[in-house]
């Protein structure tokens, strides 16, 4: 049971990342597009960095969670 349970945990890890990864054109709205495209390339190429900023540093929080957690337990 012990060696099966990372391999299951692993595997749902992989497959929740494999649909995020599918889903993740899909998000946005027609206003926010269209409010966005309105901008200067420059400012446009900040927005691109400030999501990719955000995405990490959720990232990094939520895995520090999870370690924080993992550690008490």
């Amino acid at each position: 049971m012990n060696f099966r349970r990372p391999i299951l945990i692993r595997l749902i890890l992989i497959a929740v990342l494999g649909i995020a990864s599918a889903t993740i054109h899909a998000q946005g709205c027609a206003q926010c597009r269209d409010s966005a495209s309105a901008t200067p390339r420059s400012t446009q190429r900040a927005y691109r960095h400030a999501i990719v900023l955000l995405t990490v540093t959720a990232g990094v929080f939520f895995v520090g969670t999870l370690t924080i957690f993992k550690r008490r337990r």
